[in-house]
């Protein structure tokens, strides 16, 4: 089989399996009115249940939450990335808002689910499905900053280098609702169970999504010392500046802190995320006979960094046979071009760039998305015939990177992966094919 027919097919195979509504569906046992999640055992037979979903994976995950609840559940909310179609969900409210760049029907999610959450009866159970994507489809500013104040915001962070960390930190410090801050509308007698499908690099539950439901640590101290790092301070709103300022000087509330007496009360699992994608990918190239090696870690880097070290460890391999490297993460882009593309698009260049002249090596980076940036495809699929044959037809790749135009490289080479969104969102994937004389 082609190499590159073969890494799109298993980079597939690998979210099949790792679908979120499967990940709910296997999570939640029930039986005889108990809830089993993990070793928990939740007794919902005379309790309230209600269902709130966010993010990518929102549909899915609340459509296997329903499955498995059934009548139990009283109410549910969903609120989900929109791709054109209203998918079918049996949920009460159902509203579509806007990602990577949050909307006014952000603004309208985030103010409908503090409502719903402050609407939860007394000894209520609410289940929460957090999926990527939750910081921009769910928002609710801080006072005084606008939904205008947080895209410019967030639009010069993104274009910064900024790891989602340090993203999530400032935006977690202009909002109402992220932090924990959701949480804080809770009544204390509610129970929480959260369900949540990470897409950060270490699975931090205050990352996902910014954490809405889970108190988080970081603070407008150190929201302030990453736009300063970044340089951006100057070019931020005056709203933001404002509000970061009384932060630092306690004139308005911090996130949620760990201290609260009722989180006791709450529960928190990852039922899904890109190092089990990583590790069922390994599985099933190491069943048709491949040598695979996983990542010990996610990378979380700037992308040019990511390349030479996916690259370094390939180039450690010898031997007979052929072996498959598999690397998950997200890196970051510092944007100095107007071209088109994303982090993955660009990684695949750089990484061709880095493979040049290498027949036996294939690269494939991707969205597990299946959106990288504001375009079309998920990634792209390289070899090392991709930078000598751009070079045979006058492509410089270097002045595509330097331009950040990745897209228009891999659309004339042929090399652009598109898939369509995929309902999840567990990071990057990297996997690189070395074929050996027996394959």
């Amino acid at each position: 089989m082609d190499p590159k027919v073969y890494l799109k097919e298993l980079f597939l195979q690998g979210l099949e399996f790792c679908f979120p509504g499967r990940a709910v569906e296997e999570a939640m046992v029930l039986r005889d009115g108990e809830l089993k999640i993990a070793d928990e055992r939740y007794a919902i037979r005379n309790r309230p249940i209600y269902l709130f979903a966010v993010g990518k994976a929102a549909v899915p995950m609340y459509k296997a939450a329903n499955k498995v609840l059934g009548e139990y559940i009283n109410r549910g909310f969903v609120i989900y990335l929109a791709h054109g179609t209203i998918p079918e969900c049996s949920a009460d409210i159902v509203l579509e808002a806007s990602h990577p760049t949050p909307n006014s029907k952000s603004w309208q999610a985030g103010r409908q689910a503090v409502e719903f959450v402050k609407g939860l009866p007394e000894n209520a159970i609410l289940i929460t499905l957090i999926s990527g994507g939750t910081s921009s489809l769910m928002c609710l500013p801080a006072e005084g900053i606008s939904i205008d104040d947080l895209t410019t915001t967030f639009e010069l962070l993104n274009r910064s280098g900024a790891t989602i960390g340090e993203i999530n930190t400032v935006r977690k410090h202009c909002s109402r609702i992220k932090g924990g801050q959701l949480l804080k509308r809770l009544d204390d007698s509610v129970r929480l169970i959260n369900l949540v499908v990470s897409d950060v690099p270490g699975d931090e539950l205050m990352n996902i999504g910014s954490g809405p439901t889970v108190p988080d640590s970081t603070t407008f101290e150190e929201a302030n010392e990453v736009v300063r790092g970044y340089g951006l301070w100057g070019d931020l709103p005056p709203p933001v500046q404002d509000h970061i300022l009384k932060g630092i000087a306690g004139e308005v509330p911090e996130t949620l802190k760990q201290n609260r007496a009722s989180l006791r009360r709450h529960s928190s699992y990852v039922i899904s995320s890109a190092s089990r994608l990583a590790h069922k990918i390994g599985a099933i190239a190491g069943e048709e006979g491949i040598q695979t090696h996983i990542a010990d870690e996610a990378f979380n880097a700037d992308v040019e960094e990511v390349a030479k070290q996916v690259a370094a460890e390939v180039r450690r391999y010898g031997g007979a046979g052929s072996k498959l490297f598999v690397f998950y993460g997200e890196s970051t882009v510092t944007v100095q071009g107007d071209g088109k593309g994303g982090r993955n698009q660009e990684l695949a260049l750089r990484g061709a760039m880095e493979i040049e002249g290498r027949q036996e090596i294939c690269w494939l980076s991707a969205g597990t998305d299946g959106i990288d940036g504001p375009t079309d495809a998920a990634g792209a699929i390289v070899d090392g015939n991709t930078v000598p044959g751009a070079r045979e037809y006058g492509l410089v790749p270097e002045e595509y990177l330097g331009d950040n135009d990745s897209y228009h490289f891999h659309q004339q080479m042929g090399t652009l992966l598109k898939t369509g969104p995929s309902g999840n969102n567990l990071m990057d994937i990297v996997l690189v094919l070395v074929e050996g004389e027996s394959k």
